[in-house]
């Protein structure tokens, strides 16, 4: 568990402004290898480094983001707490593809997709089906990648 001080916190920030994302207040753990947890607890910065000399804490917070060279991928918990922030970068899809992408499945591009997203650069998006956030997903050239965990996938 790495904690993250304000020069780490102000570049994570800088690249959630890709998503509209401009503050985060939480203290952010890095809990392994660009895995982000924020903790909005009780205990301060000083006790926490106490608690991490005296036993091992392997874990703290929620489960926000991972960070990647090509991006941050926001998890579905982090996108419900941002969601009044995130204004860019955001795919709307439709009720047969939102069926799709909540049993797991990535969605298959079609033309008329094709034509809907063309100016859209590939990458790191926020998944919406009418008003509802439902994760985040790759776009690529021919499919949307689902990266929603298997616990939280409608049953078959």
């Amino acid at each position: 568990m790495k904690i993250l001080y304000s020069n780490e916190k102000k570049e994570i920030i800088k690249q959630l402004e890709y998503y509209g994302v401009s503050e985060l207040p939480y203290l952010l753990v890095e809990s392994s290898k660009g895995r982000i947890r924020g903790y909005s607890g009780n205990f301060s910065l000083k006790e926490l480094q106490e608690l991490q000399n005296s036993v091992r804490l392997e874990v703290i917070g929620m489960y926000m983001f991972n960070t990647y060279e090509e991006g941050i991928r926001l998890s579905l918990d982090a996108i419900h707490l941002l969601k009044s922030q995130i204004k860019k970068n955001i795919l709307e899809i439709d009720n047969k593809q939102a069926e799709e992408w909540m049993r797991g499945q990535d969605i298959l591009i079609n033309e008329e997709d094709k034509e809907k997203w063309k100016n859209e650069e590939k990458g790191f998006k926020v998944i919406k089906n009418k008003d509802d956030f439902i994760g985040c997903g790759k776009l690529l050239a021919d499919r949307i990648v689902n990266y929603l965990p298997k616990e939280r996938r409608a049953k078959k």
